[in-house]
Protein backbone atom coordinates (compact mmCIF):
# COMPACT_ATOMS: atom_id res chain seq x y z
CA UNK A 1 0.00 0.00 0.00
CA UNK A 2 3.20 2.28 0.47
CA UNK A 3 6.56 3.12 1.55
CA UNK A 4 5.71 2.10 5.01
CA UNK A 5 4.08 -0.47 4.24
CA UNK A 6 7.36 -2.25 2.32
CA UNK A 7 9.50 -0.88 5.18
CA UNK A 8 7.40 -3.25 7.76
CA UNK A 9 7.29 -6.37 5.18
CA UNK A 10 11.09 -6.09 4.71
CA UNK A 11 11.81 -5.56 8.23
CA UNK A 12 8.83 -9.01 9.27
CA UNK A 13 11.04 -10.62 6.82
CA UNK A 14 14.07 -10.24 8.20
CA UNK A 15 12.22 -10.98 11.35
CA UNK A 16 11.09 -13.98 10.45
CA UNK A 17 14.26 -15.48 8.88
CA UNK A 18 16.02 -14.29 11.94
CA UNK A 19 13.39 -16.18 14.29
CA UNK A 20 13.40 -19.44 12.07
CA UNK A 21 17.29 -19.64 12.54
CA UNK A 22 17.23 -18.98 15.82
CA UNK A 23 14.43 -21.86 16.38
CA UNK A 24 16.59 -24.38 14.47
CA UNK A 25 19.57 -23.77 16.56
CA UNK A 26 17.93 -23.59 19.74
CA UNK A 27 14.21 -22.69 20.77
CA UNK A 28 15.68 -22.11 24.38
CA UNK A 29 17.27 -18.77 22.96
CA UNK A 30 14.79 -17.50 21.58
CA UNK A 31 13.35 -17.74 24.97
CA UNK A 32 15.73 -15.94 26.67
CA UNK A 33 16.60 -13.10 24.41
CA UNK A 34 12.40 -12.28 24.53
CA UNK A 35 12.87 -12.26 28.77
CA UNK A 36 16.19 -10.87 28.89
CA UNK A 37 16.18 -8.30 31.14
CA UNK A 38 17.07 -4.66 29.68
CA UNK A 39 17.00 -2.31 32.71
CA UNK A 40 14.86 -1.90 35.43
CA UNK A 41 12.90 -4.97 35.18
CA UNK A 42 12.10 -4.02 31.92
CA UNK A 43 12.16 -6.67 29.58
CA UNK A 44 12.62 -7.30 25.71
CA UNK A 45 8.80 -8.98 25.66
CA UNK A 46 8.13 -5.67 27.72
CA UNK A 47 8.92 -3.42 24.82
CA UNK A 48 7.68 -5.68 21.94
CA UNK A 49 4.08 -5.31 23.95
CA UNK A 50 4.48 -2.12 23.99
CA UNK A 51 5.03 -1.62 20.51
CA UNK A 52 1.90 -3.70 19.11
CA UNK A 53 -0.44 -1.81 22.05
CA UNK A 54 0.50 1.51 20.45
CA UNK A 55 -0.07 0.16 16.84
CA UNK A 56 -3.12 -1.18 17.74
CA UNK A 57 -4.14 1.97 19.44
CA UNK A 58 -3.48 3.92 16.44
CA UNK A 59 -5.69 1.90 14.37
CA UNK A 60 -8.92 2.29 16.63
CA UNK A 61 -8.82 5.94 17.39
CA UNK A 62 -10.02 8.31 14.79
CA UNK A 63 -7.49 11.01 15.33
CA UNK A 64 -4.14 8.73 14.50
CA UNK A 65 -5.81 6.26 11.96
CA UNK A 66 -4.57 8.20 9.09
CA UNK A 67 -5.06 5.69 5.85
CA UNK A 68 -8.77 4.81 4.48
CA UNK A 69 -7.62 1.14 4.04
CA UNK A 70 -7.59 0.16 7.53
CA UNK A 71 -10.33 3.76 8.85
CA UNK A 72 -13.04 3.53 6.59
CA UNK A 73 -15.19 2.81 9.47
CA UNK A 74 -14.70 6.37 10.73
CA UNK A 75 -16.29 9.21 8.93
CA UNK A 76 -13.20 11.75 8.21
CA UNK A 77 -12.52 8.44 5.39
CA UNK A 78 -15.99 8.78 3.85
CA UNK A 79 -16.84 10.68 0.84
CA UNK A 80 -20.11 10.13 -0.44
CA UNK A 81 -21.26 9.00 -3.61
CA UNK A 82 -24.33 11.02 -4.30
CA UNK A 83 -27.49 9.23 -5.14
CA UNK A 84 -25.96 5.81 -4.99
CA UNK A 85 -28.13 2.34 -5.21
CA UNK A 86 -29.25 1.42 -2.03
CA UNK A 87 -29.88 -1.87 -3.13
CA UNK A 88 -26.68 -2.36 -5.09
CA UNK A 89 -25.13 -1.54 -1.86
CA UNK A 90 -27.02 -3.74 0.73
CA UNK A 91 -26.54 -7.00 -0.99
CA UNK A 92 -22.70 -5.80 -1.52
CA UNK A 93 -22.46 -5.68 1.87
CA UNK A 94 -24.32 -9.02 2.45
CA UNK A 95 -22.12 -11.07 -0.32
CA UNK A 96 -18.89 -10.04 1.13
CA UNK A 97 -20.34 -10.29 5.33
CA UNK A 98 -21.41 -14.09 4.25
CA UNK A 99 -17.64 -14.31 3.19
CA UNK A 100 -16.21 -12.59 6.31
CA UNK A 101 -18.36 -15.73 8.23
CA UNK A 102 -16.68 -18.55 6.21
CA UNK A 103 -13.06 -17.21 6.90
CA UNK A 104 -13.90 -16.88 10.30
CA UNK A 105 -15.33 -19.96 10.70
CA UNK A 106 -12.59 -21.35 8.65
CA UNK A 107 -10.10 -19.44 10.99
CA UNK A 108 -11.31 -20.74 13.94
CA UNK A 109 -11.06 -24.39 13.26
CA UNK A 110 -7.68 -24.38 11.98
CA UNK A 111 -6.55 -22.73 15.13
CA UNK A 112 -7.98 -25.39 17.48
CA UNK A 113 -6.33 -27.59 15.31
CA UNK A 114 -3.00 -25.86 16.54
CA UNK A 115 -4.03 -25.86 19.61
CA UNK A 116 -5.07 -29.25 20.11
CA UNK A 117 -1.42 -30.20 18.89
CA UNK A 118 0.12 -27.68 21.25
CA UNK A 119 -1.45 -29.93 23.79
CA UNK A 120 -1.28 -33.29 22.41
CA UNK A 121 2.33 -32.84 22.27
CA UNK A 122 2.68 -30.02 25.16
CA UNK A 123 4.98 -28.13 23.29
CA UNK A 124 7.53 -25.60 23.82
CA UNK A 125 5.88 -21.96 24.30
CA UNK A 126 8.31 -21.25 21.50
CA UNK A 127 5.94 -23.00 19.41
CA UNK A 128 3.62 -20.07 20.19
CA UNK A 129 5.96 -17.75 19.39
CA UNK A 130 7.08 -19.42 15.84
CA UNK A 131 3.37 -19.52 15.07
CA UNK A 132 2.87 -15.61 15.96
CA UNK A 133 5.78 -14.79 13.82
CA UNK A 134 4.81 -16.45 10.78
CA UNK A 135 0.90 -15.03 11.04
CA UNK A 136 2.63 -11.84 11.75
CA UNK A 137 4.62 -11.90 8.49
CA UNK A 138 1.74 -13.69 6.29
CA UNK A 139 -0.05 -10.35 6.97
CA UNK A 140 2.14 -7.99 5.50
CA UNK A 141 2.64 -10.57 2.62
CA UNK A 142 -0.67 -10.46 2.07
CA UNK A 143 -0.41 -6.54 1.79
CA UNK A 144 2.69 -6.59 -0.45
CA UNK A 145 2.92 -9.40 -2.71
CA UNK A 146 -0.23 -11.87 -2.86
CA UNK A 147 -3.05 -12.28 -0.68
CA UNK A 148 -5.81 -15.59 -0.64
CA UNK A 149 -8.37 -13.60 0.51
CA UNK A 150 -8.47 -10.95 -2.04
CA UNK A 151 -7.45 -13.57 -4.93
CA UNK A 152 -9.50 -16.07 -3.98
CA UNK A 153 -12.42 -15.10 -1.91
CA UNK A 154 -13.69 -11.76 -2.17
CA UNK A 155 -12.45 -10.47 -5.58
CA UNK A 156 -11.94 -7.00 -4.22
CA UNK A 157 -9.88 -5.18 -6.32
CA UNK A 158 -7.19 -4.03 -3.36
CA UNK A 159 -6.65 -3.48 0.23
CA UNK A 160 -8.24 -0.31 0.31
CA UNK A 161 -11.83 -2.11 -0.16
CA UNK A 162 -10.85 -5.04 1.72
CA UNK A 163 -13.42 -6.24 4.05
CA UNK A 164 -11.89 -7.57 6.54
CA UNK A 165 -8.30 -5.02 7.04
CA UNK A 166 -8.39 -4.77 10.20
CA UNK A 167 -9.01 -8.34 11.29
CA UNK A 168 -5.29 -8.48 11.11
CA UNK A 169 -4.40 -7.87 14.65
CA UNK A 170 -6.33 -10.60 16.32
CA UNK A 171 -5.39 -13.27 13.70
CA UNK A 172 -1.71 -13.16 14.62
CA UNK A 173 -2.64 -11.97 18.18
CA UNK A 174 -4.85 -15.30 18.31
CA UNK A 175 -1.99 -18.02 19.09
CA UNK A 176 -1.63 -15.72 22.68
CA UNK A 177 -4.38 -17.41 24.08
CA UNK A 178 -2.18 -20.32 24.99
CA UNK A 179 0.00 -18.33 26.51
CA UNK A 180 -1.63 -17.45 30.59
CA UNK A 181 0.11 -14.17 31.35
CA UNK A 182 -1.60 -10.48 31.34
CA UNK A 183 0.72 -9.17 28.35
CA UNK A 184 -0.49 -11.94 26.01
CA UNK A 185 -4.27 -11.78 27.28
CA UNK A 186 -3.97 -7.49 27.08
CA UNK A 187 -2.82 -7.42 23.65
CA UNK A 188 -5.26 -10.17 22.72
CA UNK A 189 -8.14 -8.35 24.06
CA UNK A 190 -7.10 -4.97 22.62
CA UNK A 191 -7.18 -7.16 19.22
CA UNK A 192 -10.50 -8.16 19.98
CA UNK A 193 -11.17 -4.95 20.28
CA UNK A 194 -10.32 -3.28 16.70
CA UNK A 195 -12.01 -6.59 15.21
CA UNK A 196 -14.96 -5.84 17.21
CA UNK A 197 -15.63 -1.94 16.89
CA UNK A 198 -14.58 -3.01 12.63
CA UNK A 199 -17.56 -5.01 12.46
CA UNK A 200 -19.74 -2.99 14.60
CA UNK A 201 -19.32 0.01 12.01
CA UNK A 202 -20.10 -2.06 8.95
CA UNK A 203 -23.57 -2.71 10.42
CA UNK A 204 -24.19 0.92 11.30
CA UNK A 205 -22.01 2.45 8.51
CA UNK A 206 -22.15 0.03 5.52
CA UNK A 207 -21.73 3.16 3.04
CA UNK A 208 -18.32 3.52 4.49
CA UNK A 209 -17.00 0.07 3.37
CA UNK A 210 -17.77 0.29 -0.39
CA UNK A 211 -16.73 2.14 -3.17
CA UNK A 212 -20.08 2.57 -4.90
CA UNK A 213 -20.89 4.35 -2.04
CA UNK A 214 -17.65 5.93 -0.50
CA UNK A 215 -15.32 8.17 -2.91
CA UNK A 216 -12.20 7.33 -0.75
CA UNK A 217 -12.13 3.82 -1.91
CA UNK A 218 -12.76 4.17 -5.20
CA UNK A 219 -9.63 3.55 -7.54
CA UNK A 220 -9.89 7.26 -9.55
CA UNK A 221 -9.66 8.68 -5.86
CA UNK A 222 -6.83 6.55 -4.50
CA UNK A 223 -3.86 8.06 -3.38
CA UNK A 224 -1.75 4.80 -2.51
CA UNK A 225 1.01 3.23 -4.24
CA UNK A 226 0.22 -0.76 -5.27
CA UNK A 227 0.57 -3.24 -7.13
CA UNK A 228 -2.87 -2.83 -9.08
CA UNK A 229 -1.20 0.75 -10.33
CA UNK A 230 -0.68 -0.11 -13.98
CA UNK A 231 -4.16 -0.31 -14.75
CA UNK A 232 -6.58 0.70 -11.94
CA UNK A 233 -6.84 4.26 -12.76
CA UNK A 234 -8.03 2.82 -16.06
CA UNK A 235 -10.44 0.56 -14.46
CA UNK A 236 -11.79 3.89 -12.40
CA UNK A 237 -12.81 5.77 -14.95
CA UNK A 238 -16.44 3.81 -15.97
CA UNK A 239 -15.72 2.36 -12.34
CA UNK A 240 -19.83 3.05 -11.15
CA UNK A 241 -20.74 1.72 -14.19
CA UNK A 242 -19.51 -1.46 -13.61
CA UNK A 243 -21.09 -4.71 -11.69
CA UNK A 244 -20.96 -3.73 -8.13
CA UNK A 245 -22.24 -6.81 -7.40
Amino acid sequence: MGKESRIRFIFRSILLIAFVILFIIDKNIIINILDYNIILSIKIYHLIWFYMMVETLFLIIPYTNNNSYNGKLFLKHFEVVEKYNKEKLEIYIKKNNKKAVIIMGLWIVANLFLYIIYSYYNLSIAYVYLVFIIYYWCDMFCVNVWCPFHRIIFKNRCCNECRIYNWDHIMYCTPFLLIKSFWTYSLFAISLFAFLQWEYMIIKHPERFAPITNKKLQCGNCKYYCRFNKMKHLKSRNYINKEEV
